[in-house]
C-alpha cells in the first residue's frame, strides 16, 4: 500500500504560484502545490531545491501542510520502489575554487537546484512547457514522478493525459 500526501506550504509564493498554475477548476485553486510518496516511513519526492529525493516521512514533511491523503493499493510495489530509486539525484555539487569560503555553501546550493533533476517547466504550468512529455526520466515535477510510479506499479492509468496534475492523481481508485 502507497500513501499520496497532498501538501502545501503556507506564506510560499512559489507553493501559490503552483497552485495557480495547476487550478481544479478555473475558479478554484488547486488543493495542493506539491505530492509526496510515502511508502511506510519512507517518503519520496521530487523537489525543486535538491531533485527527487528520498527520507524519512519527518524530515520530508518538515515544513508541509497535508491537505489531503491518498492510500493506494497497487500491483507491484517493489517494481515501483525499484522505478523511484533508480530516479533519485545523484549529483553532487562541488563550489568552484574561486568561491570564497564563506559562499561555498549557497554556491553548492544554487548549482545543486540548477543541475538536479526537477522539471521546472512541468510545475510552472503549461505556457512555460508547451508538448512535453510528463513522462521523460530525465526531470521530475513531483505530480509526473507519482504518475510514473504508479505506471511503473503496473497501474497505467496516465497513458492518455499531456499532463499530470493533482486533479489527475485525486482521480484514480485506491484500489487496483
Amino acid at each position: 500500500q502507497v500513501t499520496l500526501l497532498f501538501t502545501r506550504r503556507r506564506r510560499n509564493p512559489v507553493s501559490w504560484l503552483i497552485r495557480w498554475m495547476k487550478p481544479r477548476s478555473r475558479i478554484a485553486l488547486a488543493l495542493s502545490s506539491h505530492v509526496i510518496i510515502a511508502i511506510g516511513d519512507t517518503c519520496y519526492e521530487a523537489n525543486m531545491l535538491t531533485g527527487v529525493r528520498k527520507g524519512p516521512r519527518a524530515d520530508i514533511l518538515k515544513g508541509q501542510t497535508i491537505v489531503r491523503e491518498r492510500v493506494h493499493y497497487v500491483p507491484d510495489l517493489a517494481a515501483g520502489i525499484a522505478f523511484l530509486e533508480s530516479q533519485l539525484c545523484t549529483y553532487v555539487p562541488t563550489a568552484p575554487g574561486w568561491v570564497p569560503g564563506p559562499l561555498r555553501p549557497l554556491a553548492c546550493a544554487v548549482l545543486l537546484m540548477i543541475h538536479n533533476n526537477y522539471d521546472f517547466g512541468g510545475a510552472l504550468g503549461l505556457g512555460l512547457a508547451p508538448g512535453e512529455n510528463w513522462a521523460d526520466p530525465s526531470k521530475w515535477f513531483c505530480y509526473e514522478l507519482a504518475g510514473a510510479f504508479f505506471n511503473a506499479c503496473g497501474r497505467n492509468v496516465f497513458d492518455e493525459l499531456e499532463r499530470i496534475c493533482e486533479t489527475a492523481l485525486l482521480a484514480i481508485s485506491p484500489s487496483c
